[in-house]
């Protein structure tokens, strides 16, 4: 009879740890209900920019990354396209330095140059390494001054006024571009 009373002890004791297992369980999952909901909230914020970085990476031709300015990244794409004009800054013809004039107006509220000399000393010079969403770059293309100018995007790609395609995406890695890049400056 002891070894009976001695099992009945043991499964009594064990019944109530399970009991206390399953009730642990409950309160757990009721409390992570919350953190669940709030998981989802971001999850739905997330894929906004999943999809804002999927239709303008699609409209740009390049990999934008989560987290980039995406009123640089609108503004731009709105100028895709827009023939070549020289002297013009509107979206019926532009300039290299027009496009970036509007563009820094409407992003940054800043003023600058309508040259793409002036508006490269208007920057701090940095490094082609350092730069980032937004900075500009230059060009000498057989001048001793710097004569085209665009808009920094992601990796090695920037969107400038080109004079036989109007504005469009590019890469520093073009052999065009790569010959005849000056420098890189950023707008303080």
């Amino acid at each position: 009879m002891s070894v009976l009373n001695n099992i009945l002890f043991v499964v009594k004791k064990r019944n109530v740890f399970f009991i206390f297992l399953k009730l642990l369980f409950i309160i757990f999952i009721s409390s992570c209900s919350s953190k669940k909901q709030i998981l989802k909230n971001d999850t739905s914020a997330h894929n906004v920019d999943k999809q804002f970085i999927e239709i303008y990476s699609a409209r740009l031709g390049i990999a934008l990354k989560p987290g980039c300015n995406k009123k640089l990244i609108e503004a731009v794409a709105t100028w895709l396209n827009v023939p070549y004009k020289y002297g013009g800054n509107t979206k019926q013809g532009t300039d290299c330095s027009g496009f970036v004039q509007q563009v820094y107006a409407e992003v940054y509220g800043v003023s600058l140059a309508h040259s793409s000399d002036e508006i490269f000393a208007q920057c701090k010079k940095i490094t082609r390494s350092e730069l980032k969403e937004g900075d500009l770059v230059f060009f000498k293309i057989n001048t001793s001054k710097v004569g085209h100018v665009g808009i920094f995007l992601t990796d090695v790609y920037f969107i400038h006024a080109s004079t036989k395609k109007g504005v469009i995406v590019s890469s520093l890695t073009e052999e065009y571009y790569a010959k005849y890049f000056y420098s890189a400056g950023r707008i303080l």
